[in-house]
């Protein structure tokens, strides 16, 4: 990953940051600004998660075809025809496609694991604001907002400067609040900028 410009001058006086809660890890450093980490637990759990969730779809799918395979040869003289295989397909089809759902839904988010930054996510001070590899002055920002992350993706934050760059970081990969990153990018900003959180809501 690139590493952001370091344009970050120390200062003295800013102004205070918003306290934060008790579920968000975050650095208040001596000169007044906010510092994010990258923080892999939210989607170590989720690949954990959805690995359950495939292994488990797995095996009602061969538990499935076990049933469907022993009722066939069992009752082999009265389950013959089209009608037959027509319901064998129906009742294996639902079991096997929410297993190919699942199992889809674990190699995304396996991938999103290898491929999350490191070190910091966001940053935020006097001078401006920092998303992922992005370093801009506040005249420089065109907007923070919340952004659909797509299915099965967590929302992101993301970053548009005036110049056409874009930058963005999953909320799941930071330990911080949502509305903890408004309040902070507008006292910062003194009130110039905020985090539009709208779609959030949807």
């Amino acid at each position: 990953m690139r590493r952001a410009r370091e344009w970050w001058p120390p200062l003295l006086g800013a102004p205070t940051v918003p306290s934060v809660g008790d579920n968000e890890v975050v650095t208040v450093s001596r000169v007044s600004e906010l510092i994010v980490p990258y923080d892999a637990e939210h989607v170590e759990l989720k690949v954990q998660r959805r690995r359950r969730r495939m292994r488990s779809q797995l095996i009602s799918v061969v538990v499935t075809v076990v049933i469907m395979a022993g009722l066939y040869f069992w009752q082999r003289d009265q389950l013959q025809g089209a009608g037959f295989l027509v319901i064998y397909a129906l009742v294996l089809g639902v079991p096997l496609i929410l297993f190919l759902v699942f199992l889809l839904g674990y190699r995304q988010s396996r991938k999103e694991l290898a491929t999350m930054g490191s070190g910091t996510a966001v940053r935020i001070g006097v001078p401006g604001v920092q998303v992922a590899d992005v370093s801009v002055a506040w005249p420089e920002v065109a907007s923070l907002a919340a952004a659909r992350g797509g299915i099965g993706r967590a929302p992101l934050l993301r970053l548009a400067t005036t110049d056409g760059r874009q930058a963005s970081v999953p909320f799941d990969q930071i330990p911080t609040y949502p509305a903890t990153l408004d309040s902070t990018v507008r006292a910062f900003s003194a009130g110039r900028h905020g985090v539009d959180l709208t779609a959030l809501d949807n």
